[in-house]
Parts: structure tokens; C-alpha cells; sequence
């Protein structure tokens, strides 16, 4: 790990050890310090990278919004060019992404919620709800989608998708057992009425 820092990577091999003890549920009682010797540095070295442990929770939040929204935009990249099977797309890709990293999910949503977020951190949330804001207002600009205000719209696409991926990462809403494939067959379903109830009249 020494070899990693002196190559400039020990901001990512943090951001790597936080996230994988997030998962495993073992982050809340590490120090700063703690971190840095299971990585192989001083605690010195890595305060050159974060200010506090708050620092480096922010920029483990802002990376996973960033990573979402690379997610969402390669779905919707791959979707058929219609605003309904866009807006799914992005939908199940953020739910892929909440049955793969629920706790990394929940932690995103605490972390931006404190008045001491980062700038960088409300901005990565923003270009999330952005996109799909924009998915929306498309939707409605070629008639597939009610009309109202695009944001409001958006709002209720979002508390639909994030319920859904949390309750789906944390074991709810599925069989035990149940296989991945029929787990996201099963949102998607959910999705589907969703959609059913924002199209048009």
C-alpha cells in the first residue's frame, strides 16, 4: 500500500477500504488513523488527502452519486430511443446499483442531507436528480408523459426509484433466494406501473 501512495493513488485506496468496510458494516468505529494503518500509511499521509473522516465519508458519498449517474446514463444510452423505456432504463439502473451497494445507497442520501455536506458532494446529487429531470421534461416534450411541473414529476420518479432500490438491497420486496435476474424482473414490473401512472391521459 506504501507503493500505492507514493504512485499518487492513496486518496483511491481510502476511498476503496471506506467503501468495502461500509458494506461490511464496520465503518462507524474506525478513526482516520485506523484506516490509514490498515492501508499501510501513516496517519499523516493520509490527512494530506482528507481533511477528517467526515471529509473522506463525503467524497465516498460523491463518488457513488458520480457512480450512479454513469450508470443511469450508460442504461439510458442502451435503451430504445423512446422517453418510457429511457426513463425505465435509468430506473433499474439505479436499483441495480441499490441491490449491489446498499449500504454505500443509504450512506449517500445521510451524507448529503447534513447542513456540512460538500459543495462537491451537493453538486454530484444535483447532476443525478438533473438527469432524470431532464429524462422527465423529454418524456413530456414529446407527449408520453403528463403534463405539471417537470420537477415535481421528477420528485415522485425519484422517491418511487430510491424506495425500491432500498427495499430491494436490504432483502425486502423479493423471495428469499430469489436469483438476480428475477429480482430485477420484479422491479421492473413496478416500474411498469409507475410508468403506467405517469403517462399521459
Amino acid at each position: 500500500m506504501n507503493t500505492a501512495y507514493h504512485h499518487g493513488d492513496l486518496r483511491a485506496v481510502l476511498l476503496a477500504y471506506a467503501r468495502e468496510q461500509m458494506e461490511h458494516a464496520r465503518l462507524d468505529g474506525l478513526s482516520m488513523r485506523e484506516m490509514a494503518k490498515a492501508v499501510g500509511v501513516s496517519h499523516t499521509a493520509a490527512y494530506r488527502h482528507f481533511a477528517d473522516k467526515r471529509a473522506l465519508l463525503d467524497a465516498v458519498a460523491e463518488q457513488g452519486f458520480d457512480e450512479l449517474l454513469a450508470a443511469s446514463r450508460a442504461a439510458v444510452h442502451a435503451a430504445p430511443p423512446d422517453a418510457r423505456s429511457r426513463l425505465k432504463a435509468s430506473g433499474l439502473a439505479y436499483v441495480g446499483f441499490g441491490m449491489a451497494s446498499p449500504q454505500l445507497l443509504g450512506h449517500m442520501f445521510s451524507a448529503i442531507a447534513q447542513p456540512q455536506a460538500s459543495e462537491a458532494l451537493v453538486g454530484a446529487g444535483a447532476r443525478l436528480f438533473d438527469e432524470l429531470r431532464q429524462l422527465v421534461a423529454a418524456g413530456q416534450a414529446q407527449g408520453a408523459f403528463r403534463p405539471g411541473e417537470p420537477g415535481e414529476l421528477s420528485h415522485a420518479c425519484w422517491a418511487m426509484v430510491h424506495g425500491l432500490a432500498t427495499l430491494l438491497g436490504i432483502g425486502m420486496l423479493r423471495e428469499p433466494g430469489a436469483q438476480h435476474a428475477a429480482t430485477m424482473a420484479y422491479a421492473e414490473k413496478a416500474l411498469e406501473l409507475f410508468l403506467d401512472g405517469l403517462a399521459r391521459p
